[in-house]
């Protein structure tokens, strides 16, 4: 009996098993393929909602926002004009110090040239004192003349020669005299600008040597901003020259002018450089620093300023014409503060703001709001 029921229950799976493949199997019958392109017809009437804007033309100033490294253009090294013992050294003139123009920074031990000035000035009065003894005598040569012959006397008998020979010599020690002052001037170091030290190696006690470097310096004038700079960018400031700028650091906004561009561009990059001086610099810069830049440039009229979020995947955007969808490339002129400036165009019903994804050129859609 057993035999007979468990027979049965493969008969039956066997049925089941057989219908399963054969329903499965089959090729779908005229109403259902009508019923199932129902559906996508269906699916496919669904409008998609989207957001526009509809900006209007504007005339704009464009600019530059960029990051430029602060340099100085006259960096001086530190070179004593003569020999001697460092005796004294001002603070100002450690690492990092500021000093002022003509400040003394350094004196040296002006025992050998206050002596050389000593020497050159007992030289002067001697050659002083030879010209008058030669006028004396040529003086006293002329009378006896007068008193033996008539005419002229000779230039030899006045003595003419000799005192021209006196004359030059007071000069040569007038020459001495200045060459030994100034040598004793330099004893006393100072620079012809307010700067300030990159590096120094010096102190009291030192030997320095005539034109033997002991550090670095420089000018506060000559601070100015470097700017990379790609041709694109350099058409927005176009000319260049004398462009207005804006210098930041640390939260102080500096007032700057395009003194320059490059000559050449770099080999690498292919960008060349702006240079931005200072007409008034009130807050010293320290070269090597980064800092930000805004460069104006020209007007540019007949364009849009819209938000970035219009931006669509590779620099395109979407935008709404008679209900369909409409991919668009426009000429992007700047980009700043998450804004993009383009050249204007015809946008139909608005330019598209916000991602989509998933849509096509012509599908249909419905404008949600402005």
């Amino acid at each position: 009996m057993k035999n007979v029921i468990f027979g049965i229950i493969q008969i039956i799976v066997i049925v089941l098993f057989l219908g399963a493949v054969y329903y499965f199997s089959r090729a779908p019958t005229v109403e259902e393929i009508q019923s199932e392109e129902s559906n996508i017809g269906q699916a496919d009437l669904s409008v998609r909602s989207v957001f526009v804007i509809r900006p209007d033309v504007e005339t704009r100033q464009l600019s530059l926002e960029s990051t430029g490294s602060v340099v100085a253009r006259n960096i001086v090294p530190l070179i004593p004009q003569v020999a001697g013992t460092v005796a004294w050294v001002s603070p100002n003139l450690r690492t990092g110090g500021s000093f002022q123009k003509d400040e003394v920074l350094l004196r040296i031990d002006s025992t050998d040239a206050e002596l050389l000035v000593a020497q050159a000035d007992a030289n002067l009065l001697v050659a002083q004192a030879n010209l008058e003894l030669r006028k004396a005598e040529s003086q006293a040569a002329r009378e006896n003349w007068t008193l033996l012959h008539d005419g002229d006397v000779p230039d030899l008998v006045a003595k003419l020669p000799q005192i021209s020979q006196a004359e030059a010599n007071i000069a040569v020690a007038n020459a001495q005299l200045s060459a030994a002052k100034l040598e004793l001037a330099r004893t006393e170091f100072s620079l012809p600008f307010d700067g300030r030290v990159l590096s120094s190696q010096i102190g009291v006690g030192q030997w320095v040597s005539k034109g033997q470097p002991f550090g670095t310096s420089f000018d506060l004038s000559s601070l100015e901003v470097e700017v990379p700079i790609s041709s694109a960018e350099l058409s927005l400031l176009a000319p260049v020259a004398e462009r207005d700028a804006l210098v930041f650091v640390n939260e102080t906004e500096l007032t700057a002018v395009v003194d320059r561009i490059s000559a050449s561009a770099d080999l690498r990059s292919r960008a060349s450089s702006l240079y931005l001086e200072f007409p008034e610099l009130s807050t010293p810069l320290v070269p090597g620093n980064f800092v930000s830049v805004r460069v104006f440039g020209r007007e540019q009229s007949n364009v849009y300023h819209i938000p970035e979020i219009a931006e669509q995947a590779n620099s395109t955007l979407w935008i709404v014409r008679d209900g369909l969808l409409e991919r668009v490339t426009p000429q992007i002129i700047e980009r700043r503060d998450d804004e993009l400036t383009i050249v204007a165009f015809d946008y139909g019903d608005g330019i598209v703001i916000g991602s989509l994804v998933g849509v096509y050129p012509g599908q249909k859609v419905a404008i949600a709001s402005e």
